[in-house]
């Protein structure tokens, strides 16, 4: 399969398009007000994941380049691999078909990977095309959307964290055929591996003992909350007497799971499928339960932000420098800056504001990156800039840590909109 180049029905909401434009290849003067001046920054070269975007910083003796893309990328055992989502589809007066597919591409090659596509959508489109053979395709560039479609099919995939060669994601499917068979609505978390899209168990990914112990302790964990909303119910509070209504269709499904951390430390968190009075998707969101560090976990471990107890400074250790980002008193950005210096002293130089929050830092200088590793990221750089809006890309995902078990719709506000 060739790296795929496509116009999607959705085009992405860049919410930090002008940041991003500010930031791209410019270079910053070693002028910081904590350097000395004429002090030589220290040499460095990483990858920096926060917000929506990837920033791609290198510093030495002839100053500081910054460079941003909306691109999000992953590094497996020293290669590097971007992930981005395409969709295909189609539009009618009456019927609407959307099906999302997620890719992964090793940047030093044009081939690309299908991580996760389901075929529904695409199987519903030809039985509804063979039915209604006269009915002609509405271009959405072109003609305005029907407002309220008899017939609608789709799937939407939402990443919801990467951690090194895994990608945790999330699936809804949605399937309204007009005079067929009841609604379908379904939703499921899994783990997948960015180099073959191959499904990685629990077992897998941390080992039969603690997978057996996990999944003990999310079973407990959701029948705990089930008897708590009971009570609650009974008791006369409202909201858990709606809850009440859908409780008894959550159930526990052992593979439904992502993969998560805290405090730099691997966590599984399970999301229990149900459905609504009405037949909509939910979703319960368990308490992530640490886990012990499995041996893939080490390299993983580097990359994550490590904040102060106070969370006022999160920091990324290197041999040679240290980054440091600080968060803006409403804490939507953050202040990035590279800490170094000969001899023992230590001075900062500012790199860049950006939108938080911070995910990852990749380092490109231990080891180095090669010239042929340098051009391809080079490349999809330009590529996921100059694209931006036409294709969608996959983006890093404002991600908080659920520590009280919610029921949510499992179809929530994701970095991309429909145009209709």
């Amino acid at each position: 399969m060739r790296w795929p180049i496509m116009l999607p029905r959705t085009i992405r909401a860049h919410v930090y398009a002008a940041l991003s434009a500010l930031v791209a290849t410019t270079v910053v003067a070693a002028c910081g007000d904590r350097a000395l001046a004429g002090e030589a920054l220290p040499p460095a070269e990483f990858l920096f994941a926060a917000g929506d975007s990837t920033y791609w910083v290198r510093s030495g003796g002839d100053g500081m380049r910054v460079r941003s893309a909306p691109i999000l990328l992953t590094e497996v055992d020293g290669r590097l691999f971007e992930i981005f989502l395409g969709d295909d589809g189609a539009e009618y007066p009456d019927a609407s078909f959307a099906s999302a597919r997620l890719w992964s591409r090793e940047l030093q090659h044009r081939d690309s990977t299908q991580l996760f596509g389901d075929s529904t959508v695409m199987h519903e489109l030809a039985v509804w095309r063979r039915a209604h053979p006269r009915d002609t395709e509405i271009d959405p560039a072109d003609e305005e959307m029907p407002d309220d479609p008899r017939t609608v099919v789709s799937d939407e995939i939402e990443i919801i964290d990467v951690h090194g060669p895994y990608l945790t994601v999330e699936h809804l499917l949605n399937v309204d055929l007009d005079g067929g068979p009841p609604h379908r609505h379904e939703g499921r978390r899994m783990v997948v591996d960015v180099r073959s899209g191959a499904t990685a168990s629990l077992d897998a990914l941390v080992g039969a003992g603690e997978a057996r112990r996990v999944t003990a302790a999310a079973r407990a964990s959701l029948a705990q909350l089930i008897d708590s909303i009971r009570t609650a119910g009974a008791a006369g509070d409202e909201r858990a007497s709606v809850a009440t209504e859908s409780i008894d269709s959550f159930r526990f499904d052992s593979t439904s799971f992502g993969i998560t951390d805290i405090g730099r430390d691997p966590a599984v968190a399970f999301m229990v499928p149900g459905h609504g009075t009405d037949g909509e998707a939910l979703a319960l969101y368990l308490p992530p339960i640490t886990v012990k560090a499995p041996v893939w976990w080490k390299s993983v471990r580097a990359t994550l932000p490590k904040w102060a107890k106070d969370s006022a400074r999160v920091t990324w250790d290197r041999a040679k420098y240290e980054i440091a980002a600080r968060p803006s008193a409403d804490g939507d950005a953050l202040a990035l800056v590279l800490i170094g210096g000969a001899a023992g002293k230590s001075h900062e130089w500012p790199i860049a504001t950006v939108a938080a929050p911070a995910y990852q830092l990749i380092p490109l200088d231990t080891p180095p990156i090669d010239s042929a590793a340098r051009a391809a990221l080079s490349r999809a750089f330009d590529i996921s800039t100059s694209l931006d809006g036409l294709v969608q890309r996959a983006s890093w995902p404002r991600r908080t840590p659920r520590r009280t078990p919610t029921v949510t719709p499992v179809l929530r506000t994701t970095s991309f909109s429909p145009t209709k």
